[in-house]
């Protein structure tokens, strides 16, 4: 099996099932319509490329966004290995969005301590390079980050076992997904160019010929990125542990 395979499969799931995927992803479109309301104004002046004019954070708006992610996030795993429709908006499964976001979160740690870890090597092979240092270090972030990708990607099935309410611990992810390591690999990448293609485009491209264009585009993209992103990982999770065909 390859990356592309695992890829272009979770992308068949959003364009087959479009209507169902909007009407599931509606609280987080809801949101993101929010955020580009309440930052739109700068980047219609034309400062996108402008860090400094965007809105200043809002806690609340960043939670509820939060909030509506895992709503989805949890509705559209059900919805592919459950058949689980709900209503106009998907069922809220408050036990397991929690579950989801602690499964979230010790994968987040875990990668921290690695990164922790590997920083402290890579501190340590810069000192030993000296003058020299300066030429590795980009490789060396690329190698990180993609370390950091392929370990996420490989403990992956925890999140959507959690939307299930069930529970797999990271030994038996690792293990469930050592048949497909790199394809795994492959696919979060190619999800990584398909953001940035498809932002640079709507920001270089479509923005330059109208900016309230441009700023639909991208908010297209960002959804259209975030589900796939979900659906590789219910993807993963059906062929590593469920043993499905692709």
């Amino acid at each position: 099996m390859t990356g592309w395979k695992i890829f272009s499969h979770s992308v068949f799931l959003l364009n087959h099932n479009l209507k169902d995927a909007v009407r599931i992803s509606s609280p987080l479109i809801v949101m993101m319509v929010i955020s580009m309301v309440m930052g739109g104004a700068d980047i219609a002046a034309g400062d996108v490329l402008n860090p400094n004019a965007q809105a200043s954070p809002n806690i609340l708006l960043q939670l509820a966004t939060g909030i509506a992610g895992l709503w989805v996030a949890v509705a559209w795993h059900r919805f592919v290995l459950l058949e689980e429709r709900g209503g106009i908006v998907p069922t809220f499964h408050g036990r397991q969005m929690v579950s989801y976001f602690l499964v979230f979160l010790f994968i987040t740690i875990a990668l921290f301590v690695v990164g922790f870890s590997l920083g402290f090597c890579l501190g340590f092979l810069i000192a030993l390079l000296g003058g020299t240092s300066t030429v590795f270090m980009p490789v060396l972030m690329i190698v990180l980050f993609i370390a950091f990708l392929w370990i996420f990607y490989r403990l992956s099935p925890m999140l959507p076992a959690a939307a299930l309410g069930q529970r797999i611990g990271p030994k038996t992810a690792w293990n469930a997904t050592a048949p497909i390591s790199v394809s795994v690999l492959w696919a979060a990448i190619l999800l990584i160019i398909f953001m940035v293609v498809g932002g640079a485009a709507a920001v270089f491209i479509v923005m330059q010929v109208s900016a309230l264009i441009g700023i639909l585009t991208l908010g297209v993209v960002q959804w259209a990125a975030t589900m796939a992103g979900i659906s590789i990982l219910t993807t993963i999770y059906g062929v590593a542990v469920e043993s499905r065909e692709i």
